[in-house]
């Protein structure tokens, strides 16, 4: 079980490890770490981060996981939960605005027989 909800993410950020700056993608955020995507070989387990997420949101890591290009970091210290709102999302919120039911089933509504009809 994770100790923090994680968020979706899609933007590029910066990063630098080991002395080097570039871009990375990141792909999920949460209070305590992040997923993000590089080809940098520097990005191996253990080594440290640096990471832009926003202006004025910075954080430095570990590397603690590394699966082809995509790297898990853990954040030295945990982000505050309203930073990573404003900065991930959710599938949800995507579609806030529908009705749904108490399900989280769509609520479509009916139309008449005739609509859409050419006459």
């Amino acid at each position: 079980m994770r100790a923090f909800n994680r968020f979706k993410a899609d933007e590029m950020i910066d990063c630098a490890v080991s002395g080097k700056r570039g871009k990375v993608a990141l792909y999920n955020l949460s209070c305590g770490g992040c997923m993000i995507e590089s080809g940098s070989k520097l990005l191996k387990q253990g080594a440290t981060v640096g990471l832009v997420l926003r202006e004025r949101v910075e954080v430095t890591g570990r590397v603690v996981w590394r699966i082809g290009k995509n790297a898990g970091i853990r954040f030295d210290q945990a982000l505050h939960p309203k930073a990573v709102e404003q900065i991930g999302y959710t599938d949800e919120e995507f579609d806030c605005y529908d009705p749904r039911d108490r399900f989280g089933i769509p609520l479509v509504e009916m139309l008449h027989a005739s609509a859409g009809r050419l006459d």
